[in-house]
């Protein structure tokens, strides 16, 4: 039977096919990304892949990312639906729960399409939320690839925290029993004007903005300023508040759905902020899960600004959005004297 449909947009002029031939036979037996327009990043396949094995393992559902070069004549509700039939996603679950997330290249259109008893968590409005703010964003941009794995990530966070009801930890999580739903319903469309999402450099502020998020005298209200910008969607990376590897990496972060889950994510934990001579350091000393990654900010002649230099190459993250140290080697090594280190990278509170 088909399933319920949730999205269906059309994606930003950018959004360019691949000169190669589309592949239509799936994502194989131990696979969750069929990319037949050849558009994702083998490295962002394998982070993919990984974080919906996992996602399978704790919530029993099933979620397929797939991108075809054509639609051959095709509206992408048949071709969506036909797919998901077709490679029989939901399958792998006890209970009939997929998801497919279907791009059509050279049509610059793509499709959310879930199980009926998923729509109660990815509803209408989570779903438009995801394509409007995070894939068009992306996909303006030219950055395909990157906006298919974001978005994947945004879908699957809100499946282990709506079922789980807390972030997964595969050490500790089980898979959850949760049943099976198998039933169909009618779609919603939601178009998106060709050409439409984001430029790739933001407007500057006016002057009042630009004045408030300078460099500030303090860590304290750096930080708070950095956790402002954020929840105000605010997009220019000139601001004085970042250094220059700051601005390079905030230009990847802004989404609005990537400000959203910043601000919404650090407005929930109270930080410590330890400071030693020139250089903070923003910790989370209540943060079992390793989801409120530590943040810096360092003293110039200008004040106090992020310090863009320890991403990524001293913070990493791991599929389910973990953080952890890549090295021991940094600056703000004193921030974490009462941390302990496992072999991965990732700090506890408390001495060995």
């Amino acid at each position: 039977m088909p399933r319920r449909v949730l999205a269906t947009l059309a994606c930003a002029a950018g959004f360019a096919a691949a000169a190669c031939g589309g592949d239509d036979s799936g994502p194989g037996a131990d696979g969750f990304v069929a990319d037949g327009a050849a558009i994702v990043p083998a490295e962002s396949a394998a982070r993919m892949n990984d974080l919906l094995g996992a996602l399978l393992r704790a919530t029993d559902v099933e979620l397929v990312a797939a991108t075809q070069l054509s639609l051959d004549g095709a509206s992408i509700t048949e071709r969506s639906s036909e797919i998901f039939e077709r490679w029989k996603i939901g399958d792998r679950t006890r209970g009939n729960r997929g998801v497919l997330l279907l791009i059509a290249a050279e049509e610059q259109r793509v499709r959310l399409e879930v199980s009926y008893g998923l729509e109660g968590i990815l509803t209408d409005a989570f779903v438009s939320y995801v394509e409007h703010e995070q894939m068009v964003p992306y996909f303006a941009r030219g950055r395909i690839g990157e906006g298919v794995e974001a978005s994947v990530e945004l879908v699957a966070g809100r499946l282990f925290e709506r079922i789980l009801g807390r972030a997964y930890d595969p050490e500790r999580d089980e898979p959850a029993d949760v049943g099976g739903f198998r039933s169909g319903g009618a779609g919603a469309d939601t178009p998106v004007p060709l050409g439409g999402g984001v430029a790739e450099t933001a407007p500057a502020s006016d002057a009042t903005i630009r004045d408030r998020f300078a460099a500030q005298p303090t860590p304290d209200l750096a930080w708070e300023r950095f956790l402002e910008v954020n929840r105000r969607r605010i997009k220019d990376t000139e601001l004085g508040i970042y250094d220059a590897a700051a601005r390079r990496l905030v230009r990847d972060m802004n989404t609005n759905a990537g400000q959203d889950h910043l601000a919404r994510t650090y407005a929930q934990e109270e930080p410590t902020i330890r400071v030693r001579g020139d250089r903070a350091a923003v910790v989370f000393l209540n943060d079992p899960e390793h989801l409120l990654a530590p943040w810096f900010f360092h003293r110039t002649g200008s004040g106090w600004q992020l310090d863009g230099s320890m991403y990524p190459g001293v913070i990493g993250y791991n599929h389910l959005n973990q953080w952890h140290f890549l090295t021991r080697e940094h600056a703000y090594g004193f921030a974490f004297a009462d941390f302990r280190l496992d072999r991965n990278g990732f700090a506890f509170p408390g001495s060995d």
